[in-house]
């Protein structure tokens, strides 16, 4: 969930020229597939809802990479295997806590025009370390747009020098055991052949991913009684940031939204 809504002044700066672009791209009887991405809270979810009402009257399907994540007793798994990695100490999100080859499988039935179904992970579940839930999203027919968001969608892989050198640039952190992350990220790459248009959501600065991700996890705990703690949160980011910069930094997207501290989106940028 984004952090605030869209006023009609960003819609009409952001979205309707977006909006503009895959109308004109899209081909008949083709399924453009359009990725999304953005770091922790920069509202991913909120400009794919915006994007979806601007295209009324075209079959469009929206999902994001979370739908995808292993079951809790996988994870699981995973925290005993790399034990002193924090990469993986923390609930999910990482490369390694996805079904990559059910997404594969999801994506070659999209562009094939075929019928597929969305699996439904709960975030609330097992003390918000979350689970596959019993629910799948079932669509039949061929859709127009697919609107597929996540923080790494489109992660390229990147060596361990390289990856060193963005959080120098960037004044980040990098914690140990991101050699296992990096491996990771390799097998994701086939799944960004299928992306046809790529956008990111870019903030101004590293600092607000936390404050942002705060919200989020209120919002959560409002609504589902369940979230992670503020020093959670604190962790999970700081967890995030190495490779969210990775994307900013390496994916060159067809578009970028920017957004400053005060989660104003105040411009768009085609490539």
């Amino acid at each position: 969930m984004g952090s605030r809504s869209f006023t009609s002044e960003e819609e009409k700066k952001i979205v309707l020229p977006l909006v503009e672009k895959l109308k004109k791209m899209r081909q008949p009887g083709k399924t453009l597939i359009v990725g999304l991405q953005g770091g922790q809270g920069t509202g991913k979810t909120t400009i794919v809802e915006v994007i979806k009402k601007n295209l009324r009257g075209y079959n469009v399907h929206s999902f994001s990479i979370d739908d995808f994540y292993t079951s809790y007793q996988d994870r699981q798994k995973l925290a005993k295997k790399y034990k002193d990695n924090p990469f993986y100490q923390i609930a999910r999100g990482m490369p390694g806590t996805h079904r990559v080859d059910y997404l594969l499988k999801t994506l070659q039935k999209i562009r094939q025009g075929k019928p597929f179904q969305i699996p439904v992970f709960d975030k609330s579940l097992r003390q918000a370390q979350g689970d596959i839930s019993k629910k799948t999203i079932k669509v039949t027919k061929r859709q127009d747009f697919i609107l597929f968001e996540g923080w790494c969608v489109g992660l390229p892989t990147v060596s361990s020098a390289e990856l060193i050198n963005i959080c120098k640039k960037t004044k980040i952190d990098l914690p140990k055991g991101n050699k296992v992350v990096l491996k990771h990220i390799k097998e994701y790459q086939p799944l960004w052949k299928y992306l046809d248009y790529m956008v990111m959501i870019k903030p101004d600065s590293s600092e607000v991913h936390k404050e942002w991700r705060s919200l989020q996890e209120k919002r959560l705990r409002e609504k589902k009684g369940e979230g992670l703690s503020k020093e959670q949160i604190s962790k999970f980011v700081d967890i995030y940031l190495p490779f969210t910069y990775v994307c900013y930094e390496k994916i060159r997207p067809d578009a970028v939204i920017k957004v400053d501290q005060k989660h104003e989106y105040y411009r768009i940028v085609f490539s």
